[in-house]
């Protein structure tokens, strides 16, 4: 063990050593072309022999020739000299800079938002007293607050009676979430933006309406939430069967505490999260394993991007798992505290996969073209596979850049895979990211009251994030969608898949029915 302790220590100051001379050979190299630029520029002889001629291209040969004498006919026919290009140059005036946009700062209201203009005048001079004349008025915009609050709606039906037959007719009534119900779409529509997209709970919810005189109970926002969930559930199937039919899935799964009968502490339970794109959906399982994921992926025969866990892959046996490459990074610099030098020279490889994603995304690759922009990481895979071997050989068996680099060998071809198919990415953080709000929002409401409340914990978030994703007006899309799928919903006769945050994006609905039929009125 000292043994190979001190072998290692030896390699991380051999490699050091060849870091500082690889810098001092850039360091020298760079020096040497400053220097040509400015015997270049003071007409002094360069001091590189120069080539032959057979070693130098026609077009090089011909810029590089001496020029002929000011009387020579060659010389006029050629136009001026690169010595009178120069001059020109320097007795030219320098090009104004153009001046970068001024970053930070002060910035002014927005021009959308709904105004108010307030004027203020003077009577009399404050001074003295006497008649005042007006020069011009002096214009400033501030941001200000409407508060919210909660509104009666009343509404009056007519019940009339036809002069020839007597019947009764009586008029319909607006779209509501269920019969004799005592909150309207817009209201239950407001509570699932307040909790699911402001990470706001129930109990502060409360609190809120108690401020404005409104005394709710925490069972009825319960029953609330209950109902808006009844009515969204066929939309997270729908993107559900989305998910399964596009190219590729990312998934990942995290903690969320449930109070469960009999139970003497909140339970430990499940949530997953399946996303590509625009869309996103949650997924609770009181355990965590594999049976409820086999019956949700058993027919999934695309890409899983996902860790590396038998439990995934137990789950979803016909699928083509990808893993992820930024678990292996955050692995390297978690191990950069024992072994920095050979964790960066890891790094340094997964680097370099990283720029040219970065780059692709930049100039909007795809297909075909983003395929061939990966590979030009060839090289560097390769160069990254001795190096991973070369770890795993040498370092003792409970080094951490050992256990990375035996990892990364194990899942070689999970890990690999972007560079042979252009629509799987680098890694998970697709998914990973979207625990951010439900990690807040856990952190605000602690637990689920309940099993079922978990379920609806991940319906309603799923459905909230993707309609926050498609860039929508959460409330506005909400109201809008409970309202056909309330005691409207055979009138309307719309489907699941024309109900979803990217129907009502493409058929251009910005606001609510109710807010339409005002307008028309």
């Amino acid at each position: 063990d000292r043994l190979a302790a001190l072998v290692a220590t030896q390699n991380d100051e051999l490699t050091s050593i060849r870091k500082m001379l690889r810098r001092r050979e850039q360091q020298l190299a760079k020096a040497e072309r400053e220097l040509r630029k400015l015997r270049r520029r003071f007409g002094l002889d360069d001091p590189d022999p120069e080539p032959t001629a057979a070693a130098v291209p026609d077009g090089e040969r011909a810029a590089d020739a001496p020029a002929p004498a000011s009387g020579d006919v060659a010389s006029d026919a050629k136009g001026p000299t690169a010595t009178d290009v120069d001059d020109a140059e320097a007795e030219a005036p320098a090009a104004p800079r153009e001046r970068k946009p001024r970053q930070g700062g002060r910035r002014p209201p927005p021009g959308h938002l709904p105004t108010e203009v307030e004027r203020h005048g003077v009577c009399a001079c404050p001074g003295c007293g006497g008649r005042v004349l007006q020069r011009d008025v002096e214009t400033t915009s501030v941001y200000s607050v409407v508060r919210s609050y909660v509104t009666r709606r009343v509404i009056q039906r007519s019940r009339v009676v036809c002069t020839r037959c007597r019947a009764t007719t009586t008029a319909s009534a607006p779209p509501m979430p269920c019969d004799r119900a005592l909150y309207d779409c817009a209201f239950i529509a407001w509570v699932v933006t307040m909790k699911f997209a402001y990470l706001m709970p129930l109990e502060r919810m409360r609190l809120m309406l108690l401020s404005q005189g409104v005394d709710i109970a925490i069972s009825s926002l319960v029953r609330v939430v209950e109902r808006a969930t009844a009515l969204a559930e066929a939309v997270d199937g729908e993107h559900m069967k989305q998910l399964k039919a596009g190219k590729y899935v990312c998934f990942d799964g995290t903690g969320l505490k449930v109070v469960m009968p009999g139970q003497p502490k909140a339970w430990d339970g499940y949530l997953e999260v399946y996303t590509r794109a625009e869309l996103t959906v949650f997924q609770f399982d009181v355990t965590k394993h594999a049976d409820a994921l086999r019956e949700r992926l058993a027919a999934l025969r695309g890409v899983l991007v996902t860790d590396a866990e038998s439990r995934n892959k137990a789950g979803a046996p016909g699928a083509t798992f990808v893993h992820c490459n930024a678990h292996v990074v955050r692995s390297l610099e978690a191990a950069a505290t024992s072994q920095p030098d050979l964790a960066g020279e890891g790094l340094a490889f997964l680097q370099v996969f990283y720029a040219l994603e970065e780059e692709a995304k930049e100039a909007g690759l795809s297909c075909r073209a983003l395929l061939t922009h990966r590979r030009r990481g060839l090289r560097t895979l390769r160069r990254f596979h001795a190096w991973l071997k070369v770890q795993d050989g040498s370092l003792p068996p409970n080094d951490p850049v050992r256990k990375t680099a035996r990892y990364y060998l194990r899942h070689w071809t999970g890990l690999t895979r972007f560079m042979k198919d252009p629509d799987v990415p680098l890694d998970n953080n697709e998914a990973e990211r979207e625990f951010q709000r439900h990690a807040k929002l856990r952190y605000a409401s602690l637990i689920a009251g309940s099993e079922e409340g978990a379920h609806r914990w991940a319906v309603l978030l799923g459905v909230v994030r993707t309609a926050q994703k498609h860039g929508l007006d959460v409330q506005a899309y909400l109201t809008w969608l409970f309202e056909r799928r309330g005691t409207h919903r055979a009138r309307f006769g719309l489907s699941a898949a024309e109900l979803t945050p990217a129907a009502y994006k493409a058929a251009g609905c910005p606001g609510s029915l109710t807010a339409a039929v005002e307008a028309a009125a």
